[in-house]
């Protein structure tokens, strides 16, 4: 016994009984990934929308998950063996590109170039998609089926209108424009 301890490295002996939990695993993968910012990938990774930057911040900073860190680098790693990229060779690469483009007179290539060098070095996120709301995730049900209504009276040749038999052939729902929002909310009840 005496053999396994001296063969353990401090690492070892201070992560002994720990684990990653599935959230830190996500968040990890997420974070590799490099396409959202750090606050957003521990709301991804099921962490409060709250505290989001504040576990972010403590799950990267080496000290309070030391698991964590160790395992983006194993992410990284893996990544960079299985697609032969690295993410310096990139940054390279990409520098080169946009230096070319820049001294032939493509300054709109060149800038497509820094872009993406920026975003790869973590220095932008692109946030476009976290912009788009829905307004129907915030609506009631009673509210979707007044919006429905409304859109099948100014648009009524864009509804089908007739009887729908259920996939299980036990039921016949019939639509029609006289339904009111309320009847379509009862229905689906």
């Amino acid at each position: 016994m005496s053999e396994i301890k001296e063969n353990k490295s401090k690492e070892d002996i201070e992560n002994e009984g720990r684990y990653l939990t599935n959230r830190q695993r996500e968040f990890a993968k997420l974070y590799i990934e490099g396409i959202y910012s750090n606050a957003e990938c521990a709301r991804r990774a099921g962490y409060a929308k709250e505290s989001a930057n504040v576990h972010a911040s403590r799950l990267l900073n080496g000290k309070d998950y030391p698991l964590v860190t160790q395992h983006i680098t194993e992410l990284r790693e893996e990544r960079e063996k299985k697609y032969g990229v690295t993410l310096i060779g990139q940054l390279k690469r990409l520098s080169e590109l946009s230096r070319s483009a820049e001294e032939e007179g493509q300054f709109s290539a060149a800038i497509n170039a820094e872009k993406i060098r920026s975003s790869l070095g973590g220095l932008t996120v692109d946030r476009r998609e976290n912009q788009h709301i829905h307004s129907i995730d915030n609506m009631s049900r009673e509210e979707i089926a007044e919006r429905l209504s409304k859109l099948r009276n100014e648009y009524p040749s864009a509804f089908i209108e007739g009887n729908v038999r259920d996939v299980t052939g036990t039921e016949i729902v019939e639509t029609s424009k006289e339904r009111t929002p309320a009847q379509i909310t009862h229905d689906k009840d």
